[in-house]
């Protein structure tokens, strides 16, 4: 890694260098299936690679046999599923061909879909919350 620090301009570079954060395992798979959806709408070597450094580092946190069997259920199918579904109606939503209510009730499906798999697979309790939904 390269951290170079340049004094005279008062700017720090950080090369190389990723943040870590803490987020709870329903929204990690759910960046997951984002990854997944976005290497199936545009294959290239990077977004190929970002899924793949993800997928493992899930994988080395949660443990092998419980990473494939999310992957398999339902559950995480329903996540990309939705995410795919956002992602089309984002596309139309900026030639005003649906509405961004129908974006919005996506991205609230997509959340309830989070919830379920968090519920399904893991005793710690779902960190996101929306606002405006009752």
């Amino acid at each position: 890694m390269i951290w170079p620090l340049s004094i005279n301009n008062f700017s720090i570079t950080l090369k190389n260098k990723m943040i870590s954060l803490s987020v709870d395992e329903s929204y990690a798979y759910d960046y997951l299936s984002i990854l997944k959806v976005k290497s199936i709408k545009n294959v290239s070597d990077i977004i190929t690679l970002n899924y793949e450094k993800c997928f493992n580092n899930i994988e080395m946190q949660v443990g092998l046999e419980l990473h494939y069997e999310i992957l398999n259920s339902t559950e995480y199918k329903d996540l990309i599923n939705v995410n795919k579904k956002t992602f089309d109606a984002v596309d139309k939503a900026k030639t005003d061909q649906v509405k961004a209510s129908h974006v919005d009730d996506l991205n609230y499906e997509r959340f309830l879909c989070k919830t379920k798999l968090q519920k399904k697979f893991f005793k710690s309790k779902q960190t996101e919350n929306k606002i405006g939904y009752s």
